[in-house]
């Protein structure tokens, strides 16, 4: 728990310097904490989610953070490659692939809904978007079965 923390502090330290000093360089500092963080919890959230133990609130709970968490890591991966490969997304202007839409993006594909008004363009896009896809339909698949077998021990016992 520590750990997060740390980090949690230096991103709001290097985007204070960003904001400011204007250091141009602190923007990376401070996504790459951000970005971190919300990896150590997405892992630390499926370890729990799926680890052995009573199925109870806690470990639903924790089962929806980490779907939620990988969400906004993927999210955040699009956006950042739409910044690095401009014009990665079609139906939106150039330039206007921001981080709100980028989240809807981001969970319209995980929950596989594809509503098409955002689509991926280039080939980094459509990787990404075909791993955050299939990896979301996995999770829910191999979260419901590691639940129901752990509730059917619990009652067994």
């Amino acid at each position: 728990m520590r750990l997060p923390v740390l980090l949690g502090i230096g991103f709001l330290a290097a985007h204070a310097l960003r904001a400011a000093l204007g250091i141009p360089g602190m923007l990376a500092v401070s996504e790459g904490l951000w970005v971190t963080v919300l990896v150590l919890e997405t892992v630390t959230s499926v370890r729990h989610a799926l680890g052995r133990g009573v199925v109870d609130a806690e470990r639903i709970l924790a089962a929806l953070d980490a779907y939620l968490l990988a969400g906004l890591l993927f999210a955040v991966a699009y956006w950042t490659l739409d910044r690095l490969w401009p014009a990665s997304f079609r139906g939106t202007m150039p330039g206007n692939f921001d981080l709100p839409r980028a989240i809807y993006f981001s969970f319209v594909t995980i929950a596989t809904l594809g509503y098409g008004d955002v689509v991926p363009a280039s080939e980094p896009a459509r990787g990404l978007a075909i791993v955050e896809g299939v990896s979301g339909q996995m999770y829910l698949a191999v979260l419901v079965a590691r639940l129901v077998s752990l509730y059917s021990r619990q009652r067994d016992d």
